[in-house]
């Protein structure tokens, strides 16, 4: 081996092994998806009534009812009113507080799904029945995943590098053998 090559193959070797270090000096991790919105909703309201979700008297979230009386109202695992699961979502209408009440969790939806929560409250007049809105489709379960290959623990993105440093490892022997390092 020429002393003009030694240099080239230990950088080589240095490359390879910051690809396959570095990303546990770095903490390679990736955004986990954050858990599905709880999704509430209902009908049977008069159009434009206001429905309001709270937690401990902060609000979660608002809705106006539409022109068949349906609402909905999203809270996302990442809420600043203070949900947390099994936290009670106690709703109002008009600033009105509702006889309904549910419990919280990241991705849920009410115990009714085809017709949701029927708010009511004692000075509220009920309207007359409206036709059933369509239902929303919600997604069952909490929601969760990665961004792309890397995963919580990291190992993806370590596999990754391992396979790429495995090509250049392969394409540099297969230089070093049929003698074509300049």
């Amino acid at each position: 081996m020429s002393l003009a090559k030694r240099p080239a193959r230990i950088m080589a070797v240095a490359a390879l092994m910051a690809l396959l270090i570095g990303p546990m000096l770095f903490g390679a991790s990736s955004a986990l998806a954050q858990g599905a919105p709880a999704n509430y909703y209902g009908g049977g309201l008069a159009e434009g009534d206001t429905v309001t979700a709270s937690v401990d008297g902060a609000e979660c979230g608002s809705a106006t009812a539409d022109a068949s009386g349906g609402w909905l109202i999203s809270i996302g695992a990442a809420n600043d009113c203070g949900a947390v699961d099994g936290s009670t979502v106690n709703f109002a209408v008009n600033g009105e507080a509702a006889a309904q009440s549910v419990v919280y969790s990241a991705g849920g939806t009410p115990d009714d799904i085809a017709n949701g929560i029927t708010l009511t409250v004692d000075a509220m007049e009920v309207p007359e029945p409206q036709p059933t809105p369509a239902p929303v489709t919600v997604p069952s379960g909490p929601v969760v995943g990665n961004a792309g290959l890397v995963t919580q623990s990291g190992t993806s993105a370590l596999a990754v590098l391992a396979l790429g440093a495995l090509a250049l490892a392969g394409v540099a022997g297969a230089r070093t053998v049929t003698g074509r390092i300049d």
